[in-house]
């Protein structure tokens, strides 16, 4: 894949319809760079659009592992956590 995609070149990398990258880019969604009336697209901000957008990106990896390590050093089990989240969602029934 080129290092600057096209609109077509970009729908083909997503798996998308081409349109569905115009509406994207209207709406502010797709990071993207206008050169005049055309449509570039950087892979690695792309890339790293994904990332975010899929909420795995490795800051929230890292922040996962670091609430991890806090939870087990409190004594924050995992059947804790569950039961917890029972009760708020049983209090949020009533």
């Amino acid at each position: 894949m080129p290092e600057v995609m096209t609109a077509k070149q970009l729908a083909d990398y997503l798996q998308v319809n081409e349109l569905t990258i115009y509406k994207r880019v209207r709406l502010g969604i797709i990071p993207v760079v206008k050169m005049g009336r055309a449509l570039r697209f950087k892979k690695d901000i792309i890339d790293k659009w994904l990332e975010i957008e899929s909420g795995w990106d490795e800051e929230f990896e890292t922040l996962l592992r670091k609430t991890q390590v806090f939870g087990k050093e409190a004594g924050i089990t995992e059947q804790k956590i569950q039961r917890t989240v029972e009760e708020i969602r049983a209090a949020d029934r009533r």
